[in-house]
C-alpha cells in the first residue's frame, strides 16, 4: 500500500485534504496571487463537484516536462485525493536524496514527539553569586526586540538579562552559559563544506542567538554559538545595571535554583517556520530534541534514529529511508516519493491533528518562504498561489513535494525528487513546471 491514511474504504485509499489551495482565479496583474491561508475543508475536498482527473489525462499534461533530460534520476508521484486514485506514479518505492524536504519528516516527529503548543525554554539558574544561562534548544533566539512569541515574535535575551537582573538587584555575578543539552558533532555526517562560514548552517547547540550569526543579517556562523549568546547576554546584564565579574562554560549545578526564563514561540509556529523558509538552524534543533526527548540522545545519531521511529511510528512507509540528520543537508539521507505521499495523506485527512501546521507551513508558490521568488513569470506562472509545498536542494538534487488546485477546481497531492541532475536551475525550473502543469490541468 503507497499510503497510510486515517480510515480504509474498499478498493482503495482514503485520502482528504484539510489544508489546499486557495478557490481564487489565476494570479495575473490585475488580480494578484491569491491568499496563502488554507481555505479548503476536508469534507470540501471529498464532496468536490470539480471534474475527477484521469491517469491518463496527468500523464499526458506531465510528459514532456517528465520525459527531459533536466531531471537526471528523479520519482514523481501525483495523486487524487477525492477518490483515492493515484494518477501518476514514476519509481514510487525508490528512495533518493530528499535535499531539503527531509524537514517534512523532521516536522512530522518533532509535532508528534515534543507536541504543537510546547514552547523552548532558555533560562537562567542561579546558585550563590554565579548564574548560568541555560540552553534549551531554541534556535529562534534573538538578541532584542523579539516581540511577543505568541503573536508572532520571538523570545530575547534582553528581555532575559531584565529579568535576571530584577531578580539579583546590585548583586555581582558570576555568569556561565551550559549548552549540555545537545551532545556530540557540532555537524551533521556528509554536510557542505564550510557551512557555517557560508551561511548554510550554525554549528549545532543548544544555545545560540540570532542562530550563530556573527552580527545580526549577516550570513556566516561563529564557530561556538553558545560563547557567543553569553557574551551578548553578559552586555545585557552590564546594561542593566548587573556587574558581570566573568563569563565561563559550565554545567549548572544540582543546587543552583531558576531565577527567570524565557519561551520560544509554540513548537506548531517553529514548525511552519521551518518548512516555509526551509531554516536549517531550527531543523536540526528540532531533531536533536526530538532525539533527547525520546531518549535516544540530543545529537545527531539520536535525532536521525528518534525521527525515523516516529515515521515508523506513524505508518508511513518506510522502504529505503535512510536519515542523517533533520534539515537535509546531508547527502546520506534517503527517501521515497511514498514516504511523502503518505504524510501529506495523513495530514489531509486531519487523521492525527498533531500534525496540522505541516499543511500551515508549505510554502506558497509566487508568495511566501521558498518559493516567494518562483513562479512569477513564463512557463511557471499559472501555479502561482496554486501550488503549496516544501523545496528541496542540494549539488545535484532538487525536489518539490505538495498540494495543488487544478483548473477545474479540483485538489492534487504530488511530490517530485530528482537526483544526479547536472543543472541545478533546469531542474529546478522542470519541477516548478511540472506543478504548473497540474495547476492548468483538467486532466478529465
Amino acid at each position: 500500500m503507497l499510503f497510510r491514511s486515517g480510515g480504509t474504504r474498499a478498493g482503495g485509499l482514503v485520502l482528504v485534504l484539510l489544508f489546499g489551495l486557495p478557490l481564487a482565479a489565476p494570479a495575473t496583474a490585475a488580480n494578484p496571487i491569491p491568499p496563502a491561508a488554507p481555505v479548503l475543508t476536508a469534507t470540501a475536498v471529498v464532496g468536490s463537484k470539480a471534474p475527477a482527473p484521469s491517469p491518463a489525462g496527468v500523464q499526458k499534461a506531465t510528459a514532456r516536462v517528465l520525459a527531459g533530460s533536466a531531471l537526471g534520476n528523479f520519482s514523481a508521484l501525483v495523486v487524487d485525493p477525492a477518490t483515492d486514485q493515484v494518477l501518476l506514479g514514476v519509481n514510487t518505492d525508490k528512495a533518493r536524496i530528499p535535499a531539503s524536504t527531509i524537514k517534512l519528516l523532521t516536522a512530522a516527529a518533532a509535532l508528534e514527539v515534543l507536541g504543537p503548543r510546547t514552547r523552548l525554554a532558555t533560562k537562567v539558574m542561579r546558585d550563590g553569586n554565579t548564574v548560568t544561562l541555560l540552553g534549551g534548544g531554541d534556535t529562534s533566539l534573538v538578541r532584542a526586540r523579539g516581540g511577543d512569541p505568541l503573536a508572532g515574535g520571538f523570545a530575547s535575551l534582553k528581555n532575559l538579562a531584565k529579568l535576571t537582573a530584577a531578580a539579583s538587584p546590585g548583586t555581582p555575578l558570576k555568569l556561565t552559559y551550559d549548552e549540555s543539552l545537545f551532545t556530540g558533532p557540532m555537524t551533521g555526517p556528509n554536510w557542505p563544506k564550510n557551512a557555517a562560514r557560508l551561511g548554510i548552517a550554525s554549528p549545532v547547540s543548544a544555545l545560540m542567538v540570532d542562530e550563530g550569526r556573527v552580527r545580526p543579517g549577516a550570513l556566516s556562523r561563529v564557530s561556538d554559538p553558545a560563547k557567543q549568546a553569553a557574551q551578548v547576554f553578559a552586555g545585557y546584564l552590564a546594561k542593566a545595571g548587573v556587574e558581570v565579574i566573568s563569563t565561563t562554560p559550565g554545567v549548572a549545578p544540582a543546587s543552583a535554583t531558576e531565577i527567570a526564563r524565557v519561551e520560544s514561540p509554540p513548537i506548531a509556529d517553529l514548525v511552519e517556520q521551518l518548512l516555509t523558509d526551509s531554516n536549517n538552524d531550527l531543523g536540526e534543533s528540532l531533531a536533536h530534541l526530538v532525539g533527547g526527548a525520546s531518549g535516544a540522545g540530543a545529537s545527531f545519531a539520536g535525532g536521525a534514529k528518534a525521527v525515523t521511529s516516529t515515521v515508523t511510528k506513524l505508518g508511513l512507509p518506510i522502504g529505503g529511508l535512510v536519515i542523517s540528520d533533520g534539515s537535509g543537508l546531508s547527502g546520506n539521507n534517503r527517501v521515497s516519493v511514498a514516504t511523502y505521499g503518505a504524510l501529506l495523506a495523513d495530514v489531509a485527512v486531519n487523521s492525527n491533528p498533531e500534525l496540522s501546521a505541516i499543511g500551515g507551513g508549505l510554502a506558497v508558490a509566487g508568495a511566501t518562504g521558498t518559493l516567494a521568488d518562483r513562479f512569477q513569470s513564463g512557463a511557471t506562472a499559472r501555479g502561482a498561489g496554486y501550488v503549496h509545498a516544501k523545496t528541496g536542494s542540494l549539488t545535484g538534487v532538487i525536489g518539490l513535494a505538495g498540494t495543488v488546485k487544478d483548473a477545474d477546481g479540483r485538489v492534487l497531492v504530488f511530490a517530485i525528487l530528482a537526483n544526479d541532475v547536472k543543472n541545478l536551475n533546469a531542474a529546478r525550473q522542470s519541477v516548478d513546471i511540472f506543478a504548473t502543469k497540474l495547476a492548468k490541468c483538467g486532466c478529465s
